[in-house]
């Protein structure tokens, strides 16, 4: 059990933002490709098909999540044909040359390896940003987020929101006309969508609307940071900390969560609230996946010297870093 999950326990009628699912962070470096292309007319070294990375690198790097890749996001052995009849593909082998081309010609076309690769991982993002957006659409569709007995999912998780900052229930379901019975009655059966929801979609309209209401410290880079979600963009706002800053309470996060200390005291010795950690991981962990790739070496250093000074300090002790990105 991690802070996150200890966290959820400590307020009595007060639901946590969910995050929408992600791409998780890599765990290994991006794959390295050929910078510099075999010449043209040698078959067996460099063949793009019928791909053009230069001016669409989409249908690329759909056919790469197709032909390398299955489960929700990945291909079928029909999508596989469908792209290998199209493009030209004549087998497994020919694939491979022609997918190694293809980044060859992106890595030229963004000047690195790392760069085509950032590419490729925005691209992802962006597709499961639209299927996310798609189930949401279906959710309101089908009466999922439909108002329970006049509360709708926005004025109970601003509630949410305002109690997990320190508020009093009884005054603010009060304040909104709502008495204990019904709003024992609401929050049930929101949390009960949320879990029935195999998609995610409400506790996705949750989470954004839980920091869309947020008034702690952080509140505009999570506002920032499911904007820029939600039209896969970069981030317009510089980040509040560096992320080598980041990374730290993290670590501290988790090896407090081990010794089994207080959450709540654990945050407050880092200067922060429930509120301000959760906004802060919504931006920083969105900052993280439009940029490793892109710096792998640079991340991995830091999580590497920061894991090890805390290693030093709690020998024996082995933390969960579940605190997703």
């Amino acid at each position: 059990m991690g802070l996150f999950d200890k966290v959820k326990g400590l307020v009595k009628g007060a639901a946590q933002p969910q995050p929408a699912p992600q791409a998780p962070p890599p765990q290994a470096p991006p794959p390295q490709h050929h910078e510099e292309a075999a010449d043209d007319d040698d078959d067996e070294q460099f063949d793009l098909a019928g791909f053009d990375p230069i001016n669409d690198e989409g249908a690329f790097f759909n056919a790469v999540l197709h032909m390398e890749s299955e489960g929700q996001f990945g291909g079928t052995d029909a999508s596989r044909a469908e792209i290998m009849q199209r493009y030209g593909i004549r087998d497994r082998g020919h694939w491979h040359t022609v997918r190694d081309s293809n980044y060859q010609m992106l890595a030229r076309k963004y000047g690195s390896s790392n760069e085509a690769s950032q590419q490729e991982m925005n691209w992802r993002q962006g597709q499961m940003q639209a299927h996310m957006q798609g189930q949401t659409a279906k959710a309101a569709s089908s009466g999922a987020l439909a108002p329970v007995e006049g509360v709708s999912l926005a004025a109970w998780a601003a509630l949410n929101a305002a109690i997990v900052s320190g508020g009093n229930t009884e005054d603010l379901i009060k304040g909104a006309g709502i008495d204990k019975a019904r709003w024992d009655r609401v929050s049930a059966e929101w949390n009960a969508r949320m879990a029935r929801d195999t998609t995610f979609a409400v506790a996705t309209a949750y989470g954004n609307a839980f920091q869309a209401a947020s008034q702690g410290k952080f509140g505009d880079f999570a506002r920032e940071a499911n904007a820029a979600r939600a039209q896969n963009r970069e981030l317009a706002l510089a980040p509040p900390m560096p992320y080598e800053a980041y990374y730290d309470i993290l670590i501290q996060q988790a090896y407090a969560a081990k010794q089994g200390k207080d959450p709540i005291e654990a945050l407050k010795a880092c200067g922060l609230t429930i509120v301000d950690w959760t906004d802060l991981g919504a931006y920083m962990g969105y900052l993280f996946n439009r940029d490793a790739q892109r710096n792998w070496a640079w991340y991995e250093q830091i999580h590497k010297t920061t894991e090890a000074k805390y290693a030093a300090m709690y020998p024996g002790v082995k933390p969960d870093v579940d605190i997703a990105f």
